[in-house]
């Protein structure tokens, strides 16, 4: 590990450790950080818990990994223009946790920035094979249901300059073709929902509604991630749930649904 000549030296042992759990697809467990960070084992300790103290990092499902904390998020929302998103997490947290518990499956909130989609909270299904959902996760929005939602609500320009900017494959079932792009986000729109099919892991589906805040813009998205194919009935449980939460955290946050184009 480099540290800079005139710096901290638990600054920078911080700073490292914080990129070495960002960079964990899920989670990474004390010894791993020891062994990476090349950093004595009680040093890294006493850095998560002072980290985990302030909300910066947490334990995967209570257990021994680290990801990054809720307090990234309100953090982020400062340098980030749009609705509060810390208020939207706190109110989304007991709604998608009843709604995990509930069908057994993990819940995907997430927000635009950019181009991009963002995981800013997930609830773990209690089921003993529950899918992990990493939160500061990010993906092209064309790529997923929750980012095709944010591109159907998109003022038109704004769908036109996304699709300049090239349609890379994530798999075989991605849509590459603006044309053909556009035609799925004028039915999104008018379904209020969305889905994956494959389009952007192998094997991954997902169902995604809407979170509007008071003005009637689009501020998340809540899905639901699910491996191999569901059955009619089961698949209409997830969507159903899906977008009754959605519909739930729009009216706990004061929002309302936009206006009809």
């Amino acid at each position: 590990m480099i540290e800079p000549k005139h710096g901290s030296p638990v600054v920078e042992k911080t700073a490292h450790l914080l990129e070495a759990v960002a960079d964990a697809k899920t989670g990474i467990s004390l010894a791993a950080l020891v062994d990476q960070l090349g950093v004595p084992r009680s040093t890294v300790y006493r850095i998560l818990n002072s980290l985990a103290a302030h909300g910066l990092v947490a334990r995967v499902n209570g257990g021994a990994s680290y990801e990054l904390g809720p307090k990234f998020v309100e953090l982020a929302r400062r340098i980030s223009p749009g609705a509060d998103r810390a208020t939207v997490i706190e109110a989304a947290r007991p709604i998608l946790t009843a709604a995990a518990d509930r069908i057994f499956e993990s819940f995907r909130l997430a927000a635009p920035e950019g181009n991009e989609m963002m995981t800013i909270f997930a609830a773990s299904s209690p089921g003993d094979y529950s899918l992990f959902i990493k939160v500061g996760s990010r993906s092209r929005k064309h790529v997923g249901a929750a980012g095709k939602l944010a591109l159907a609500y998109s003022d038109y320009g704004d769908i036109e300059a996304y699709c300049s900017g090239g349609l890379e494959s994530k798999t075989p079932y991605t849509i590459t073709d603006p044309e053909a792009l556009k035609e799925a986000l004028v039915e999104i729109r008018r379904n209020g929902c969305a889905e994956d099919n494959q389009e952007s892991n192998l094997g991954l589906r997902a169902f995604a509604a809407p979170v509007f805040d008071s003005e009637g813009r689009l501020v998340a998205t809540i899905s639901v991630p699910f491996i191999g194919e569901a059955t009619p009935d089961r698949a209409r449980a997830i969507k159903r749930e899906v977008v009754e939460s959605a519909a739930i955290l729009t009216k706990a946050i004061n929002g309302k649904q936009p206006l009809p184009k």
